[in-house]
């Protein structure tokens, strides 16, 4: 297969693979999301690689790519940037980034901007010195403008923005979802990239009004793990 040595990827997801083994799944900035084995073992080196995947770190990777196999062979892992700040909230944050993406982005499908928007989200979220509550419902509106689904910003000021169809309307299909009243208003503050403070009780319910949205969209954000915890928390 071909070789491809040195270049920037991203740790997703990790989980065990047998006995012998650990498949990690990492977005790369070259060929988009790849599975790639690691020997388990109690070697410290083997430790410190599953360690850098399992804490979604922004890695450095060198590795070969074979067409014929799913899952690659990893050279080597290092971190590229380490973070200074491992708040348990903005870790919960990365899980969450992680989960969202490991559901949405297509196997071996090469996507730089998205690559890029989510390497500099995980400085900027490391680099804040205060975080906002709304900061994982900003990213899944802003992820949405990488997946083709962004809402129409045409007749942003009436009254219903309908799920299903991605439209603000004059009129609210009570046969489908809609965000309405003050979600609406803080909604729109978002597309519009204004600023805005957002009451926890919404942005609760515009987070689940915008899983809604992906799953009518044919992305299913289902049983998103870390966003329980983060909701326990707030």
């Amino acid at each position: 297969g071909n070789c491809y040595d040195e270049y920037n990827k991203k740790g997703l997801l990790y989980h065990k693979y047998g006995d012998g083994a650990v498949i990690a799944k990492i977005f790369t900035e070259q060929l988009g999301l790849k599975s790639y084995s690691i020997k388990r073992s109690k070697s410290k080196k083997s430790i410190n690689k599953i360690s850098l995947i399992d804490n979604n770190c922004l890695l450095f990777v060198s590795g070969k790519n074979n067409m014929k196999r799913d899952i690659q062979y990893l050279n080597d892992i290092s971190l590229e940037y380490p973070y200074r700040d491992m708040d348990f909230k903005k870790k919960l944050i990365r899980a969450f980034i992680s989960e969202v993406l490991s559901k949405t982005i297509i196997d071996s499908e090469k996507n730089q901007e998205l690559f890029n928007y989510v390497w500099q989200t995980y400085i900027r979220l490391d680099k804040l010195d205060s975080l906002s509550k709304s900061f994982s419902l900003i990213f899944l509106i802003e992820l949405c403008e990488f997946l083709g689904i962004y809402p129409s910003d045409e007749n942003i000021n009436f009254e219903y923005f309908n799920l299903n169809s991605g439209e603000f309307t004059k009129s609210e299909n009570v046969s489908d979802k809609n965000i309405t009243g003050d979600n609406l208003f803080f909604f729109k503050k978002i597309i519009k990239k204004e600023p805005v403070s957002i009451p926890t009780k919404n942005i609760r319910e515009l987070m689940e009004l915008l899983f809604d949205y992906y799953t009518l969209h044919h992305f299913d954000l289902s049983n998103i793990k870390s966003y329980k915890v983060i909701k326990s928390l707030d």
